[in-house]
């Protein structure tokens, strides 16, 4: 691997260096806004947030509030024009003075972001430098250093995972992403699908709603995206002596290949370790030989325990073999 120059020529490149910390942690927070489905580049969001601060201003008042060129300032409004974010209009008394105004998609994107993505990202950031201190060369090696062992979308991921319970409002929409992860067929269908031994929907909403009342120790949790739309869901419930039982994770079908299983899955087991959970128990369909060697590989192994599966009960859906049954999993937390 050749040398980075820029690193080792830690006083001449400075500036150099820090372009390149800048333009990743950009990068990443682009990511994180198109996850939120806001069409706004990083470098884009301080124009935004001066024009939000303090209303309509010129190009030069912008590149003074901002500390910039009046070039690049001129550069980036006219892009955030062709995303339909600002206006710019000519002043009447001097047409020579161009004033740049957020439009209403502007705004609204802006406050969207505001609720949306500035706090995930800030939580992320600081996860990267609040105990930082020492030389500032040495700081920077450390940030350097942090992000690229996690990057700073993926710690925005996880500031984002905050699994709240779910309300009844939030059934119909559980429903839907619990059938399609489950019991999907074709294009729909996502990898640990049921549907090849079991026909039929895997819930419904009466159904959910009454396993909800009969067991007010357990709780039904929600992953949220940044847009408010729910991505994931998990049931965890007190057995005793600090075993818990988990079911129903789910994820979008659309999204299983992107690590999100993995990171609700662990989600989860924090939210138990809170509760002081010393065990997670769950329970896997026999045939289902990837599912159980994805748990196997986080920890989840069986002990030889079974349950006989549900024949005489259809509202989970109509089993189309003879010799299911339930193998049961266990992790020590």
């Amino acid at each position: 691997m050749s040398a980075d120059v820029i690193s080792e020529k830690q006083h001449l490149f400075l500036g150099s260096r820090l372009k390149r910390l800048a333009e990743q942690m950009q990068s990443d927070l682009l990511l994180v806004a198109q996850q939120a489905g806001l069409p706004i580049k990083a470098g884009q969001y301080p124009l935004l947030a001066t024009l939000d601060e303090h209303g309509p201003m010129t190009i030069g008042e912008i590149a003074s509030a901002m500390r910039m060129s009046q070039p690049a300032i001129t550069k980036n409004a006219r892009r955030l024009v062709e995303a339909g974010l600002v206006a710019i209009s000519r002043s009447g008394t001097d047409k020579r003075q161009s004033t740049v105004t957020l439009t209403s998609v502007g705004w609204q994107a802006l406050d969207r972001s505001k609720r949306e993505v500035w706090p995930i990202v800030e939580a992320a950031v600081k996860d990267v430098i609040d105990d930082l201190s020492g030389p500032l060369l040495d700081q920077i090696t450390t940030i350097e250093e942090r992000l690229a062992a996690r990057s700073l979308s993926a710690r925005a991921q996880v500031a984002a995972m905050n699994l709240h319970p779910a309300t009844d409002a939030d059934v119909p929409a559980i429903v839907s992403l619990m059938n399609r992860a489950y019991r999907g067929v074709g294009a729909a269908a996502g990898w640990n699908t049921e549907a090849d031994y079991i026909e039929g929907n895997r819930t419904s909403e009466a159904l959910l709603r009454e396993e909800m009342t009969a067991k007010p120790g357990g709780t039904l949790l929600v992953w949220r995206r940044l847009s408010g739309d729910i991505q994931g869901c998990v049931w965890l419930e007190p057995l005793g002596n600090g075993v818990w039982y988990l079911g129903s994770l789910t994820i979008d079908p659309h999204e299983q290949n992107a690590g999100l299983g993995r990171q609700l899955l662990a989600a989860s087991e924090s939210w138990v370790r809170e509760r002081r959970g010393k065990e997670i128990r769950m329970t896997v369909v026999n045939l289902r030989d990837s599912l159980i060697a994805w748990y196997a590989r986080r920890g989840y192994q069986p002990n030889g325990e079974t349950e006989a599966f549900p024949y005489d009960d259809v509202r989970f859906g109509i089993p189309k073999r003879n010799d299911l049954r339930f193998i049961v999993l266990r992790k020590q937390l």
